[in-house]
């Protein structure tokens, strides 16, 4: 047991506990004035404009599009590309066409075939796509020339979509494309010829039209078109630059929810205004982007992709918000389309816990109980059916019955379906959006309801918990049970604004007041007189060793812990 626990379990000399554990500010209400000075940067660092880019290929998917040919049906197109290969391998490639196609690797022919109906790639998982159908090739180390012919047919899309994937349905990094240019500068890797019509003289063996095999001036053979699309812009002095601030994105979302707690008609409300109104203007176009020029990658990509709660109930918190308060046409054709997304197409397991299809199918995140739970409870008062805080409750007990580890009483990462095991970490940020969750649910599911008493003590027995591996600096640590790893911003800021709620709410003992002021005050050590927040773990795939979380890089200013951040200087301004 560590120094805060023996002080806090020893509850005498409030004085000296204090003073023992972590300078805490003098006013309380300095927390309000710091984390709006947080939110100050948020705004300073957000622009609501685009900048022309050149489209990139992403995720290794290639999109061979004769559209620029204008095929026409029974035409002809043709599209080659370089493929070196790292070493010898046996690659599968996921294929996707409408129309007849014939693939030529080294110009001998290895795969041809007829298909009739395009299966679009639809991403069902990070970087995983579906497609028509798979096939392989065996490549030696090296350089090899791939050429696919297209035959069109009538009233279908003339694209045709390949990527290398693992078994798995990740991509497959064994091999690159390239368009075999010298200083080639743009960003397509695939040279074009046609539209031409049917050719009667082919070569014996490849099956290629004989002028193509000789390389005749007549066919001129032309880049894939490089197209510029409008992406949103990140100043250059903003601190954080991975992504623009106005994207669609969970903690983006979660973020700018916070950020409407601080005022109710000033100019965090107003942000938070233009915020959505932003977003919405651009869903038209954005959605062209997205399933006509197969931007995927794009501004607001996950929007459109949906199919996770990432894309879908943190993002959306609020939009939800302000549809509660302004029943805006434009947000109800927002909002209820994503409710009915998490409520009936989410996967789950047979007993109706979130899943998700990674990294093995039916795998139990923690981050996802934060991910739908707010969201559901907006839902159960937007329509006023309390199906969703059955659901909402389901989600905070099941999860706890998967994930919570009964030799710490922390919650573990990731509880995988086809092992019955959960992971190997007890990941900060993980327990921390638990502990959101679950404090939300306390704030508004009715206290009638079957599931409240089980869920307060649930809440109760990990606040115990967790305040016994709270360092003698009030921080938590990025694993939780390995003082060894990193103290983390996101997991202390979550911890404290569950922990002071608790108190405030008269779920907790006043006991946990101390702890709460003490994750504050460790939380205020990382914010910089420039409102920029330090020491915020990026975002986490589930690790299957403790060393992967350890490993993790802190970035400042990251979306994923500044609406934990921003509440938990709400929540204590509140406590006071």
């Amino acid at each position: 047991m560590n120094l805060f626990s023996r002080l806090f379990l020893n509850i005498t000399g409030t004085s000296i506990i204090l003073s023992a554990v972590v300078p805490v500010l003098a006013q309380s209400g300095d927390a309000l004035s710091v984390v709006k000075k947080v939110a100050d940067k948020v705004i300073a660092d957000t622009r609501f404009g685009f900048t022309l880019l050149p489209q990139k290929e992403v995720l290794g998917m290639q999109v061979i599009d004769f559209r620029s040919l204008q095929v026409q049906t029974g035409q002809q197109a043709y599209a080659k590309s370089q493929l070196s290969a790292s070493s010898d391998t046996i690659l599968s490639f996921g294929l996707s066409y409408a129309g007849a196609i014939s693939i030529w690797l080294n110009r001998k022919q290895v795969f041809s075939e007829e298909n009739s109906v395009i299966r679009i790639p639809k991403e069902i998982s990070y970087n995983r796509f579906t497609f028509n159908r798979h096939f392989s090739l065996a490549l030696k180390k090296g350089d090899h020339e791939l050429m696919i012919r297209y035959t069109a047919q009538a009233n279908t899309l003339p694209v045709v979509f390949l990527m290398p994937v693992t078994k798995a349905g990740d991509l497959d990094f064994a091999v690159k494309f390239s368009s075999g240019i010298k200083d080639d500068v743009q960003n397509t890797t695939w040279m074009l010829l046609g539209p031409l019509g049917k050719m009667q003289q082919a070569g014996p063996e490849t099956g290629l039209p004989l002028y193509l095999m000789e390389d005749s001036k007549a066919i001129t053979w032309i880049k894939s078109p490089q197209r510029y699309i409008p992406e949103l812009e990140t100043p250059v002095t903003a601190a954080y630059q991975r992504d623009p601030y106005t994207d669609w994105h969970y903690s983006h979302g979660a973020m700018v929810w916070s950020m409407m707690a601080l005022d109710d008609a000033g100019k965090y409300a107003a942000f938070a205004k233009q915020y959505i109104d932003f977003t919405l203007q651009q869903l038209s176009y954005f959605s062209y982007q997205y399933h006509t020029l197969f931007a995927w990658r794009g501004s607001y990509h996950r929007i459109f992709r949906r199919t996770m709660l990432d894309d879908t109930g943190a993002p959306v918190l609020p939009f939800a918000e302000l549809y509660l308060k302004e029943k805006e046409e434009n947000l109800k054709a927002l909002v209820l389309p994503i409710a009915e997304y998490v409520s009936k197409e989410q996967l789950r397991l047979k007993d109706g816990t979130f899943c998700r299809p990674e990294p093995v199918e039916s795998t139990v995140w923690a981050d996802d109980l934060f991910m739908s739970v707010p969201f559901l409870l907006q839902m159960a008062k937007i329509t006023g059916n309390h199906s969703y805080y059955d659901d909402a409750a389901k989600q905070v007990l099941n999860f706890r019955k998967y994930l919570a580890d009964p030799k710490t009483g922390l919650y573990k990462h990731a509880w995988f379906d086809h092992t019955q095991q959960r992971s190997a970490a007890c990941w900060g940020r993980a327990n921390g959006w638990v502990a959101w969750a679950t404090v939300e649910l306390l704030a508004k599911l009715p206290k009638t309801h079957p599931a409240y008493k089980q869920v307060l003590h649930n809440f109760r027995a990990q606040m115990k918990v967790l305040v016994s591996y709270q360092n003698p600096h009030g921080f938590w640590h990025q694993v939780l049970d390995r003082t060894d790893s990193y103290e983390e911003t996101s997991c202390t800021a979550l911890f404290t604004l569950a922990l002071a709620r608790g108190v405030r709410q008269g779920w907790l003992s006043a006991a946990y007041k101390k702890p709460a002021l003490a994750g504050w005050a460790a939380v205020r050590t990382k914010i910089d007189e420039n409102g920029v927040v330090h020491g915020i773990c990026q975002g986490t795939d589930i690790g299957y060793d403790e060393e992967f979380y350890k490993k993790r890089k802190t970035i400042d200013n990251d979306p994923r812990g500044m609406g934990a951040v921003i509440t938990a200087g709400v929540e204590i301004s509140k406590l006071q």
